[in-house]
């Protein structure tokens, strides 16, 4: 596989070069030294980062200047104004990614695919109540779930949980639910977790989304809000979603946001009844003036398994990653669940257009050589979830899988101690062509996916096309899903 390449001026930093640049005995005594404590129990880089340019006094002259180097480099490689860049080095979230950092380094040294110190992101399912009834959630949500919101984590335990969010280095919380607008503590643990110095992000229906807390989105200083749109009119999204008017109302929402500080984010989710109307989507998101397009793959888990037929096929799903890829090379900029596009963007010659999480590909081309650190399904890597009732799940299309409970384990222990995260953050041992495929760096499937089809946390994602026997025999030939015991063996390799 070809080396992603980082350029900066006429130079270029491949993995290869980042791994030595990282990990030699000179680099690591420097992250030694950045990571040792003071007496009020900081870490020294934290006085390196509140002193930046200038050189802390207790700070040795040869880990300065490396350290400073390396800020400076990714200062030019964000295009950040030196005194922008300074005053975001002073924010938690920030500091907690850096420090995060370190400690990855310190410990796991540079991986492909990277499995952090901490999760860089929790996924916190807040609640089980919704005003929408739609066909694919994950989470089982809607208006009559009162059977489960009497489980739902307290107002105090809430609190607790965002402060033990902030004390684990975990630097950006996304709320999902259901619908979070609908929950009655949700504005209070979203000002906690602001004085908590959090990255926050939302993913919403819009339909709540009123001028009033449009505004109090931006006074929290959300960052990232994704709203769920999935056609360019309202006939089937009002039917997917199951409540007439949806539409209208979501993209009203939209409209309150899109030109505020706030990323907005089209959140678009792909059936084989919508796939084709993509390009239009991203035509719409352009007119309704969003940020980017985030496309989410459906996963036949929740109400969606008893939806499965609205899946898309292997062939569909590649036509779909097409779409993403050329709209990106148009200059779009576009997100996806789909670990794939790592795939097709290789395969197109261009991996410079792998997005980065919450970045678009116009940062992605000059961070390129994170795609293979970070790129690919990131549960049990960089990513961990929540659900209303406290328990910790590896991911949100998991939401079966208890490996913890807010309420009695931490999330560091439940980290490092969970023996099946670090089999998840291990691309070893998958089955399929995941198990031999040449891009797996960049993507080794969905895991969700391919428990949803087979049970199997490591079978192969049968939503990629080389993965296209396996979902076959899996659906059969009437394309409704069901898994028989008729599969072709799951072993590493090909049919």
């Amino acid at each position: 596989m070809g080396l992603l390449i980082l350029k900066k001026g006429k130079e270029a930093l491949d993995l290869a070069k980042l791994r030595w640049l990282l990990q030699n005995p000179l680099s690591k005594a420097v992250v030694n030294e950045l990571l040792e404590k003071d007496e009020s129990g900081s870490f020294r880089v934290e006085e390196l980062l509140d002193s930046y340019p200038e050189r802390p006094p207790s700070l040795s002259w040869f880990s300065f200047q490396a350290a400073n180097k390396v800020l400076g480099a990714l200062r030019e490689a964000l295009t950040i104004p030196p005194e922008r860049f300074k005053q975001a080095l002073k924010h938690p979230d920030i500091r907690r990614t850096i420090i995060n950092a370190l400690l990855t380094i310190n410990e796991y040294g540079v991986q492909t695919p990277q499995r952090f110190h901490a999760p860089l992101m929790i996924v916190w399912n807040l609640t089980w109540r919704c005003n929408l009834r739609c066909k694919h959630c994950y989470q089982d949500a809607g208006p009559l779930r009162g059977d489960k919101s009497s489980n739902e984590l307290t107002l105090s335990q809430k609190l607790d949980a965002i402060r033990q969010i902030a004390d684990s280095l975990v630097p950006t919380l996304s709320f999902s639910g259901g619908e979070p607008l609908m929950d009655p503590d949700f504005w209070q643990i979203a000002e906690e977790a602001r004085n908590q110095g959090i990255y926050l992000s939302l993913n919403t229906n819009g339909t709540l989304l009123t001028d009033e807390a449009a505004a109090k989105l931006v006074d929290l200083g959300f960052a990232y809000v994704g709203i769920s749109l999935d056609s360019p009119t309202s006939e089937f999204h009002d039917e997917f979603r199951g409540v007439p008017g949806a539409w209208q109302r979501t993209v009203q929402g939209i409209k309150r946001l899109a030109h505020s500080p706030v990323s907005t984010v089209l959140s678009f989710t792909v059936t084989k009844y919508n796939y084709q109307t993509l390009p239009q989507v991203f035509a719409l998101a352009q007119d309704l003036g969003v940020d980017k397009v985030m496309v989410y793959n459906f996963i036949p888990t929740g109400r969606g398994h008893y939806s499965a037929q609205l899946d898309l096929t292997p062939e569909q799903r590649e036509e779909v990653l097409k779409m993403m890829y050329d709209y990106s090379a148009s200059g779009g900029s576009v997100c996806s669940t789909a670990p794939q596009l790592g795939r097709v963007c290789y395969e197109f010659g261009h991996p410079e257009y792998i997005p980065l999480a919450h970045t678009g590909p116009g940062r992605a081309q000059q961070l390129a050589v994170l795609a293979q650190i970070i790129g690919g399904c990131g549960v049990g890597r960089a990513y961990l979830a929540l659900q209303p009732d406290g328990r910790i799940t590896p991911c949100v299309y998991m939401p079966d899988i208890e490996i913890g409970h807010i309420t009695r384990d931490t999330i560091a222990d439940v980290w490092t101690r969970s023996e099946l995260l670090k089999s998840l953050a291990s691309h070893q041992g998958l089955k399929g062509h995941c198990g031999i495929c040449e891009y797996a760096a960049v993507c080794g499937g969905c895991r969700a996916r391919a428990y949803a089809y087979f049970g199997d946390l490591k079978a192969p994602d049968p939503g990629c096309i080389k993965n296209r026997d396996y979902y076959w025999a899996a659906v059969g030939s009437s394309e409704e899903f069901c898994v028989q015991k008729d599969v072709p063996s799951l072993q590493t390799g090909t049919v």
